[in-house]
């Protein structure tokens, strides 16, 4: 019997997801957007703690993709949504709550949660690399990674440069590819 699940089908559904999904995409890159800028600006403008703000708001996208992954049962791409918004929310609770005493150990566990959702969104650019601008989802995943990295080398931190801004910046270039390839794909 031979298999009708080759590599070029499989990413072929998935650039047909894309496409059939490209409003749930551009909404998700929304509330991305929303999120970073509530995870830069509201530490800084306010007297709420970085790490609350940024564990509500990974919480939120984390909720966001999930959602979305429910909507996209019957494709390819279900398990890599549900993966990057399991993964976000948890993250959340676990940043929002700090279970772990200490501040190297909450801030390893902020830069464990960047880590994995970017090397979740490069295994997703892989995965839709024939999608034109699948490379904005590498580049989501790369500085996701590199804010994990930012976390740990714990960089001198201010009032207006905090922890939840290194994961704002990180959280606003995953909207934008969001956002952009959902545009692309509904153009094709």
């Amino acid at each position: 019997m031979i298999s009708t699940n080759l590599p070029d089908d499989s990413r072929r559904f998935a650039i047909d997801s894309f496409r059939s999904h490209w409003l749930l995409f551009a909404l998700v890159g929304g509330v991305f957007a929303i999120g970073a800028a509530v995870a830069i600006f509201v530490p800084a403008l306010s007297s709420i703690a970085p790490n609350e703000v940024l564990g509500l708001v990974l919480l939120l996208v984390g909720l966001a993709q999930i959602v979305q992954s429910g909507k996209m049962q019957q494709t390819v791409l279900f398990a890599w949504c549900l993966a990057l918004g399991g993964v976000a929310a948890v993250g959340g609770v676990l940043v929002y709550i700090e279970p772990f005493p200490g501040i190297v150990i909450k801030t390893l566990v902020m830069a464990l949660v960047f880590a994995l959702h970017g090397l979740t969104q490069i295994a997703l650019a892989a995965k839709v690399r024939r999608l034109p601008g699948w490379y904005w989802f590498a580049l989501a995943g790369v500085v996701a990674v590199l804010a994990a990295a930012l976390l740990v080398m714990k960089l001198p931190y201010s009032r207006s440069f905090t922890p939840a801004t290194v994961g704002g910046i990180s959280l606003g270039v995953t909207g934008w590819a969001y956002f952009t390839v959902a545009l692309v794909a509904r153009r094709m």
